[in-house]
């Protein structure tokens, strides 16, 4: 026998060759110069967004200090009379301000001004709320318009110094009924106390909200839209602002902001590689007494390093030159080499036609004539068994047509039944009418062979048909109940599959007495998961001895599955129990099962268990 050892093939050592002389130093050389630009990179990055995130920081400081000395306003000019502060401070009820309904219509015209102001003096200003403690009365500047509504119970106070309200939707702090053309939008909002100087007694609390289209606009230069992705949160997890509009006011669920708050740190960077981000993370803090807030840039590496790709795919490209003209350089060589292999493939093509006789004229001395000599005697094989089991396919087909040959045509004995009752109804025997009716009946389920396997109720329906004649054969001798589970009606099972275990009784364990009449039980149920159907057929006949019993156990056990080519032990003239569960092993699958067992005093029962699959149910 010719052998070739693994390493000494011609193809081999060309291939070495090639990957030594090209392959490895261009692949060393790309790693070197991606690994040096990647580092430059990355260097050069984290210095960039370190100062673009620290000057977002100082433009948002200045741009929320604003705010915040927007809503400080309420305290000046605390001593004068027709300032917002002494309106609030002598609940807008003095000397000053009589208590009668012009005064009252004055006073609110003078709070409006003071709002209003505050309203105007930042373009972004989307609703101002004033809530009076001691009035309990709401009001709110919206739409150059004020509302004023009262409280049901007082507010409890919720805070001690001003604080921003991270992002979320405007609304109208309780009060309802408000006819206003302006549309509710995303707001952060100021909340500010106002106290009675020096005390720490509770006058009223401000509420600014805040649109973001300056906060956008803010931070619109610190990122690259449709790259990178931008979030302010604050240190509860909520997110501000974002660059997906989706997720502003939302709660975070990134878990790469909890790594952030857990840091201790005021600015830096990490990788990420979770949650589907692959990149680095960039972030700043601004914390001021009434806001804590949080700069973060998300980077992903394919956008950091696109660079270094770039430089990545031209020396790539230099590589596959180089590779192309080694290639070609040995494409002379390796061409007398492959035509051989190229023939075989041809051969190979022509047997997937069909073609097993096809000449392999190839006939090197190396691995490829090799694989020719043992391919061409593979295929003498396997056309010698394919000849073999022609024949033997032929030969059964032709036994098969014979005996289809020697039946009686039984659509012509069905149309003579039918005759023969329509004649018997005539001339009034009923009786002989409805044992017909009842053999035409087996008759007609039996010749419908395009079903394989039916429903039980139909099953059932043949079944009890055929014991309508055998009850007529055996008038008192024979007593017959069926016990059937409605629920098991519908379910598929193979056709004909209870009359041999009915068969079976007439034929060894019926015992015709006028005393005892035979007892026919058959019943069918469902376990408790739904997962089996289980038919029982159960006599009180003559039974069997408990060595037959265990006989044929044994030979249920070493059935062999039908179409394997070997017979099953068959009871002359029936089918047998061996038959009945190979077909159902064949309709579903080997799981399925055949119980025997002795019936006291005396009897037989055998049950069939079916395991349910999908396809079994309509």
């Amino acid at each position: 026998m010719n052998t070739i050892k693994p390493f000494n093939t011609i193809r081999k050592k060309l291939m070495l060759l090639l990957l030594a002389a090209t392959i490895l130093p261009i692949a060393t050389s790309m790693i070197i110069s991606y690994n040096a630009t990647t580092k430059s990179i990355t260097e050069d990055a984290i210095a960039r967004n370190n100062r673009l995130l620290s000057l977002g920081k100082t433009n948002i400081m200045n741009y929320m200090n604003n705010i915040n000395q927007k809503s400080l306003a309420v305290y000046n000019a605390m001593n004068v009379p027709r300032s917002l502060y002494y309106i609030l401070e002598h609940s807008m009820e003095d000397e000053v301000f009589p208590n009668d309904i012009t005064d009252v219509i004055r006073n609110r015209n003078l709070l409006k001004d003071h709002l209003y102001n505050m309203y105007q003096s930042v373009s972004e200003f989307h609703k101002v709320r004033l809530y009076a403690v001691n009035q309990n009365a709401t009001y709110l500047l919206w739409n150059d318009d004020i509302k004023v509504g009262r409280n049901n119970v007082p507010i409890p106070q919720t805070f001690k110094k001003a604080y921003i309200e991270p992002t979320h939707m405007s609304h109208n702090y309780g009060l309802i009924d408000l006819k206003s053309s302006a549309s509710e939008e995303m707001v952060f909002t100021l909340h500010r106390p106002i106290f009675l100087a020096p005390s720490d007694e509770l006058l009223a609390e401000l509420s600014i909200d805040v649109r973001l289209n300056v906060l956008e606009d803010l931070n619109r230069q610190l990122y690259d839209g449709g790259e990178e992705s931008f979030y302010i949160a604050d240190s509860n997890g909520q997110i501000v602002l974002s660059s997906d509009k989706n997720e502003i006011g939302t709660s975070a669920k990134q878990s790469w902001l909890g790594t952030i708050l857990d840091s201790g740190q005021d600015s830096g960077h990490f990788d990420w590689k979770e949650e589907s981000f692959k990149g680095m993370i960039f972030y700043d803090r601004i914390k001021t007494p009434y806001m804590d807030w949080y700069l973060i840039k998300q980077t992903p590496y394919k956008h950091l390093f696109s660079a270094a790709d770039r430089i990545a795919r031209i020396n790539t490209a230099v590589g596959i030159a180089f590779l192309a003209i080694v290639v070609l350089a040995t494409l002379f060589i390796s061409i007398r080499f492959t035509k051989p292999l190229l023939r075989l493939i041809g051969y190979v093509n022509k047997i997937e036609t069909g073609n097993l006789n096809v000449a392999i004229d190839i006939h090197s001395n190396d691995e490829i004539g090799l694989l020719a000599r043992r391919f061409r005697s593979m295929m003498q094989t396997i056309n010698n068994l394919i000849l073999t089991e022609y024949r033997l396919e032929i030969a059964n087909k032709t036994n098969e047509l014979k005996a289809l040959q020697a039946q009686v045509n039984p659509h012509f004995l069905y149309n003579a039944l039918q005759s023969i009752g329509t004649v018997s109804l005539q001339h009034g025997d009923t009786k002989a009418y409805s044992l017909i009716t009842s053999l035409g009946k087996m008759m007609r389920y039996q010749m419908n062979a395009m079903d394989s396997v039916v429903e039980l109720r139909r099953e059932l329906d043949y079944v009890q048909a055929y014991l309508d004649l055998q009850k007529q054969r055996f008038d008192t001798a024979l007593h017959v109940q069926l016990l059937i589970d409605e629920q098991t009606r519908q379910i598929l099972v193979p056709k004909m599959i209870l009359q041999p275990l009915l068969e079976n009784f007439f034929k060894h364990g019926f015992v015709q007495s006028s005393e005892e009449p035979s007892e026919l039980l058959i019943t069918s149920a469902l376990d408790k998961q739904g997962e089996w159907l289980s038919i029982t057929v159960q006599d009180n006949g003559c039974g069997v001895s408990e060595d037959r019993l265990q006989e044929v156990r044994l030979q249920l056990e070493k059935m062999h599955p039908i179409g394997t080519g070997q017979t099953n032990d068959q009871e002359e003239g029936g089918i047998g129990l061996p038959n009945v569960l190979s077909r159902l092993r064949l309709h579903f699958n080997k799981t399925a099962a055949m119980e025997l067992r002795h019936v006291k005093p005396h009897g037989f029962s055998v049950t069939i268990h079916i395991p349910l699959a999908k396809e079994n149910e309509r």
